[in-house]
């Protein structure tokens, strides 16, 4: 039987331990939050509310019975779709798919090789890019200027509709986006009944670290689970600024954070499809950025996969992310660190795929380079069956004692079976002798960028048809039009 590679990056014992030290913080720590339906529906669900010391909103604790429960009652697995259905995530089984980078408001021009500002023009395009590339499983969208700010999300998932047909990660601010981005999926799918039975997107909602969920993400979590989409959690603290300055103590912590939106998701609704998305980044003391590069934003990613796996929960992680400003070598070498680590835990989605600048601008020759890797990453954690026929006993005396095969396996009938499951297979890799590679001396970024302008001149892709078109931009300017 196959086994897939999973990597254990700590002891069970200190797996535990972390835990524990969750259920600490939300039993004793909690959250605070400002919303009153928020804390209104914790009051009702059993949870422990009382005003915040600070004398401004309310702290909500969590008993470890309640948290218990609601653990049981998230769904280990679920499965969410594209506008096409042979795209589909398996959500639960940890196979690492690919999402590309969300709210990024640069773009390196394809043309000039300068950063500018993302229009929604490199959106649209971005999209076409990703929906191309073979080993790009979910597309993201960047942050496109000089679109109504009230309608902005609905404008851009406008765009997502129009231009993949691969499923969709939309993060939300509030309560009205929920219903906007809700309105906009279900007229591409023809009704929201539908859109329920055949999710093409999850919503992703970011509360504050440390422990603060506020009046817009609070209300967006009750209204994206009433909504019966998919919901991800993912506060981003920051190692030494907002989480504490050991990568396990603000691993913990944010565990603690993202329990918290799972927990109240559950007890909103038991059996929602929840997704835990931890993003632990760092600062740069010396320079007070922040950062989304290796090896702390990997292994801390690492860690939480290890909390993910306990918990028997879908997760996501970001991977491809980088301190890079241009896609070179360290692009590459950071991106394939903070994804092959915790894929070897084991997650099911790696993010921010085509990303530069700690997740501040995307390039389209970098969305190529992460489509490779993510290629190599799927391959490296797939494991082998190991059975008579692989294990090749027979094979290996036939070509050793039959003077036919000549000595080697080239011609036996074993080759030809394997050959093309075997051995992995790069799309834009160059392995061709030198004298070969000689006559153009390309590099990988090169090859890159001629396969952008390629998919960017010839694939157009019209996922959904005239009529939903309509469908959809009729919603659109419902949004913009509201006051």
């Amino acid at each position: 039987m196959r086994d897939t590679m999973r990597l254990h990056y700590c002891s069970e014992e200190d797996v535990k331990k972390m835990h524990e030290a969750t259920l600490d913080l939300l039993e004793t720590t909690g959250i605070k939050s400002f919303s009153e339906p928020f804390v209104s529906f914790c009051k009702e669900a059993g949870l422990k509310v009382s005003d915040d010391i600070s004398g401004k909103g309310s702290r909500i604790r969590f008993p470890r019975d309640i948290v218990e429960k609601a653990l049981k009652d998230a769904p280990r697995s679920f499965t969410m779709y594209g506008l096409d259905d042979h795209y589909q995530i398996k959500w639960g089984e940890k196979n690492a798919y690919n999402h590309t980078c969300v709210g990024v408001p640069f773009v390196i021009d394809p043309e000039t090789g300068k950063r500018r500002n993302t229009s929604l023009s490199d959106l649209e395009d971005y999209i076409r890019l990703a929906d191309a590339l073979p080993s790009t499983d979910i597309i993201s969208c960047l942050t496109a200027q000089g679109i109504p700010e009230h309608a902005a999300n609905a404008v851009q998932v406008g765009a997502m509709v129009k231009n993949s047909t691969k499923p969709l990660r939309i993060c939300i601010h509030d309560a009205q986006e929920t219903e906007d981005v809700v309105n906009v999926l279900a007229a591409a799918v023809g009704s929201k009944e539908e859109l329920i039975k055949k999710p093409i997107a999850y919503l992703e909602v970011s509360p504050i670290s440390p422990m603060e969920y506020a009046d817009d993400p609070a209300d967006a979590i009750l209204s994206i689970v009433d909504s019966g989409m998919p919901f991800g959690n993912i506060p981003c603290p920051m190692i030494g600024a907002t989480g504490p300055m050991t990568v396990i103590g603000t691993v913990v912590m944010h565990n603690a954070e993202v329990l918290a939106g799972i927990i109240i998701a559950q007890l909103r609704k038991p059996g929602h499809p929840c997704i835990m998305s931890p993003r632990v980044t760092f600062m740069e003391m010396s320079t007070a950025m922040g950062l989304w590069a290796a090896p702390e934003m990997g292994l801390a990613a690492a860690l939480s996969a290890e909390l993910m796996r306990y918990y028997n929960m879908p997760c996501t992680v970001t991977g491809f992310s980088c301190a890079a400003k241009i896609s070179d070598a360290q692009a590459a070498f950071e991106s394939m660190y903070n994804t092959l680590i915790p894929a070897l835990v084991g997650v099911d989605v790696c993010g921010a795929a085509g990303s530069l600048d700690n997740v501040l601008v995307a390039s389209y020759e970098k969305l190529v380079i992460d489509n490779e890797i993510s290629s190599l990453v799927k391959h490296a954690i797939k494991g082998y069956d190991v059975n008579d026929d692989t294990c090749a006993v027979n094979v290996v005396n036939d070509v050793v004692d039959k003077p036919e095969y000549g000595g080697n396996f080239l011609g036996h009938p074993h080759t030809m079976q394997h050959l093309r499951s075997e051995l992995w297979k790069p799309y834009v890799t160059d392995r061709s002798i030198y004298e070969t590679w000689a006559e153009t001396e390309s590099t990988f970024t090169q090859r890159a960028h001629n396969l952008v302008n390629d998919i960017l001149a010839n694939h157009h892709p019209k996922p959904i048809s005239d009529e939903k078109i309509k469908a959809v931009d009729a919603v659109i300017e419902a949004c913009i039009n509201r006051k």
